[in-house]
């Protein structure tokens, strides 16, 4: 959906395009969506406590592509369309930034931020980044900070890495885990610092613990500023495997995920192919077994003939 305002005629528009549809009770018989749907139209007052207005129309969407114009007294702060999330779909916002930033920051409806928080990330400039951390730190949901997290991940600025890193202090374990998930899907010297720390130290959470060190196997295979990290990480991810026992194995088979990473090395290698034998915690060898295929991919042929050896050998068992 896109959006202009008219400051002369005091109108807005908006251009709503159906990309996708399909057959149901809701739908024409071209196969667009015949939909009544509410559009609000968000005012913030200044000062230390803003508050928030929305003047809601409702419009029928039944074309593919429409233009719709609403006299407005004054130019809305933001843009809400299905104001409070009626009907399940995709929304792409094609809106200005300053727009984008009152709606994830203003908007009552958490989805409606989370849109805004995906479109802002698009942008990509400095001033999207900005708001995307202020929400990091500050909206009140823990579902939108953990999806302004992953955002924050595919925005390719130092500045959005260093907010991304505050979000390692959010209360929320769901939170935290995204925070390394998405560090993960950043190959720098500064992620992989984070990770390695909280794969050391632990974290109060199994998942986010375990999160970091399967991330931790996806920057340490990289080249960080013309340094290999593969032995260091190596050596801790062994260590873990020897010493974190805990429940379900959720920790012990973070390493071993990060140990798939490392698909040409040997050292990896042998390590993955201890755990699948008999002796080890079930959940923990079902990691290992998982993990042959993926670290199968840059093994050499004498490695390779090992792991069909190895997985022939636990196609006749039987778990119990």
């Amino acid at each position: 959906m896109a959006y202009s305002w008219d400051s002369d005629s005091h109108l807005a528009k908006l251009t709503v395009t159906q990309t996708q549809a399909k057959d149901g009770d809701t739908s024409s018989s071209s196969g667009l969506f015949d939909l009544r749907i509410p559009i609000g139209f968000g005012y913030v007052s200044q000062g230390d406590a803003p508050q928030v207005h929305v003047q809601s129309f409702t419009v029928r969407l039944h074309e593919r592509e429409q233009a719709l114009f609403f006299p407005l007294e004054e130019k809305p702060d933001f843009i809400s369309l299905d104001q409070g999330n009626h009907y399940l779909k995709t929304v792409t916002l094609d809106y200005p930034v300053a727009e984008l930033k009152a709606q994830l920051q203003h908007d009552p409806d958490p989805l409606s931020r989370i849109e805004a928080a995906i479109a802002l990330a698009k942008k990509g400039n400095l001033e999207a980044v900005n708001a995307l951390a202020t929400a990091l730190t500050k909206d009140p949901f823990w579902g939108v900070r953990a999806e302004v997290a992953e955002q924050l991940a595919s925005v390719k600025l130092d500045q959005a890495i260093n907010a991304l890193l505050t979000g390692l202090q959010d209360p929320e374990a769901r939170v935290r885990r995204a925070v390394v998930e998405g560090l993960g899907e950043i190959k720098t010297l500064a992620s992989y610092k984070a990770l390695r720390a909280i794969a050391k130290q632990g974290d109060p959470s199994y998942y986010v613990e375990a999160g970091a060190i399967r991330a931790l196997g996806r920057v340490g295979t990289a080249d960080l500023n013309g340094k290999s990290k593969t032995q260091k990480t190596l050596k801790l991810l062994a260590s873990i495997l020897q010493e974190r026992q805990g429940w379900n194995e959720t920790v012990r088979s973070g390493a071993i995920g990060a140990l798939s990473q490392f698909k040409s090395s040997q050292e990896a290698l042998e390590l993955v192919l201890t755990y699948t034998e008999l002796g080890t915690p079930q959940a923990l060898r079902l990691a290992a077994i998982r993990a042959l295929g993926p670290i199968s991919k840059g093994q050499n042929k004498v490695n390779v003939e090992r792991i069909l050896d190895r997985l022939d050998g636990l196609a006749g068992e039987t778990f119990s």
